[in-house]
């Protein structure tokens, strides 16, 4: 069986994550490793707050802090976030507080410039006579010189291509709005078309979601653009060649060594997975989730860098954007529900289910607070949990019926078996996942409930643990509290509503009670 390690997209601690946030990687690669380690295997799923980022420097101005402190603040609170909604990778790196962190960058910006790979080429670079700085990616915006949509100045979020130096349309300055000027400085350069028929050769036959099919094949067909790695500054991870000081590498050449830090942190510091070793292990599987708008940094350069320095070649998993009551969340416009703020008050169970249903795999989705409620009422606490009740009821004959017990058992093996194959790595689809579930939920009073009515207990314990174990990726409190409360499903099992004003009901075992919490939630915010 193959080792895997799980990355979810670097998030730049410059503020909290809402819900579009969450539905995307870190849902995507926490449900992936969940699912993974359900089939025994061994896996190891990480991420890193990209506290380098020049996202970090900007929200640092607005905030009006040192940048390190607010990369520090703003990154715990994005790991309580990832805590409270059950999407904490095993490890997250933090450069500032991992010096191995750094060393590990460095040390793959040096296998790359040993073999050849960078040039040093004299750039239009974009520079602000008020601040007196060079302006790089958050610190420029405009227009994208290719769809003309806004963007920073190193990819466009609507068309996911990069921006070629200095080519922004409309360029300003994002602290003080003023248009820069262009100016040439040395960079180094990495020879992305090096690697084009390699990366075709990669991508050929593989299963990938549409848009992503779509960019690549577009991308991959014609010359790729020489790719800036180095910049001007005082903030970051310096580049380690004499000669070079005062620049610093791109967070974007980072990423990679990024995963790679986090999963030597991993072992080092929790004892899981094999360290950074495993990324040039032939037994290892890299599934890699991000948003589509990263498509170009992770689907191609990076899988570029991992060709030059002989690493695993990743599955790659992007989503498209997650509207929020048929708009785009924005932050600047207070049209944003924050992850933070909801997580206390709702069933962090029901809302992973209703992220995963409606999760924008393939394209933009919606976020709707009503839906949201009756969706957790029709499927979750009116459906799923009745059934659940039912299968555990100890008023229900112990012997049964053996033709219901033989088919209550086969119909939801055949759910568990089918949430389980929407949930492999090549075809892997929580929405359809948890459309099953909501198939088979569905019909309350239809020939799963008569089958549960007539059933022994075994079968139905049985039937109960099929289902638990079948959420357990999409719902992993919840199904983590009945397959303690079942056990090994050898003992009659009963089932007891609490009282009112009690979370959730108890599951009956041997004249012992446990908990199940409630799957009900009040308003979203």
């Amino acid at each position: 069986m193959p080792r895997y390690i799980v990355t979810a997209a670097p998030p730049n601690p410059n503020g909290d994550l809402h819900l579009g946030h969450l539905s995307g990687p870190f849902l995507g690669a926490d449900v992936q490793a969940r699912y993974l380690r359900s089939t025994g295997a061994d896996v190891v799923h990480v991420s890193y707050i990209d506290e380098h980022s020049c996202y970090v420097t900007r929200r640092a101005r607005e905030l009006g802090g040192a940048a390190r402190e607010v990369a520090h603040k703003l990154g715990n609170r994005i790991e309580s976030t990832l805590e409270q909604a059950g999407m904490r990778p095993d490890f997250v790196g933090r450069p500032h507080r991992d010096a191995r962190h750094d060393q590990i960058v460095q040390d793959g910006f040096r296998t790359l410039h040993d073999q050849g790979c960078f040039t040093v080429e004299t750039l239009p670079v974009y520079w602000c006579a008020q601040d007196e700085k060079y302006l790089y990616e958050a610190e420029i915006r405009g227009e994208c010189h290719h769809c003309g949509a806004p963007s920073d100045g190193f990819y466009c979020e609507e068309c996911g291509l990069p921006q070629t130096s200095g080519m922004l349309a409309e360029p300003r300055c994002t602290t003080c709005w003023t248009a820069p000027e262009v100016r040439q400085h040395e960079r180094l350069v990495f020879d992305l078309e090096r690697w084009r028929s390699a990366l075709r050769e990669h991508y050929e036959g593989q299963q990938l979601r549409p848009r992503l099919r779509a960019f690549l094949d577009g991308m991959l067909s014609a010359p790729l653009p020489p790719t800036p790695v180095s910049r001007l500054g005082d903030y970051g991870v310096p580049v380690p060649l004499p000669g070079w000081e005062g620049h610093y590498l791109d967070t974007w050449f980072s990423g990679l060594w990024g995963y790679v830090a986090a999963t030597e942190g991993a072992a080092r510091v929790l004892g899981a997975g094999a360290g950074a070793d495993a990324w040039n292990h032939p037994d290892t599987e890299v599934i890699e989730f991000l948003g589509f708008d990263c498509g170009f940094s992770h689907a191609v350069l990076w899988v570029a860098f991992a060709m030059a320095s002989g690493q695993v070649l990743p599955r790659v998993v992007t989503n498209e954007f997650y509207q929020l009551e048929g708009g785009k969340f924005s932050t600047s416009r207070g049209h944003a529900i924050w992850g933070g703020d909801v997580l206390g008050r709702v069933s962090v169970d029901s809302l992973r289910f209703y992220l995963c249903l409606t999760g924008p795999e393939e394209r933009q989705t919606n976020f709707s607070r009503t839906e949201f409620a009756d969706v957790v009422r029709e499927v979750l606490t009116d459906g799923l949990e009745p059934f659940a009740r039912l299968l555990a009821d100890p008023d229900r004959n112990a012997e049964g019926d053996a033709v219901a017990s033989e088919q209550l058992v086969e119909l939801t093996g055949k759910v568990r078996a089918g949430m389980a194959a929407a949930l492999e790595p090549a075809a892997f689809s929580p929405s359809s996942a948890a459309a099953i579930l909501a198939d088979f939920v569905a019909d309350r009073s239809g020939e799963a409930a008569k089958l549960a009515q007539a059933a022994s207990a075994a079968a139905r314990i049985r039937a109960l643990r099929d289902l638990a174990t079948a959420v357990t990726p999409i719902m992993p409190g919840w199904a983590e509290d009945v397959l303690r409360a079942v056990g090994d499903g050898q003992a009659s099992v009963g089932a007891l509503v609490l009282g009112a004003g009690h979370p959730g009901w108890l599951i009956e075992r041997d004249g012992k009670t446990s908990p199940v919490r409630s799957l009900a939630l009040t308003a979203v915010g």
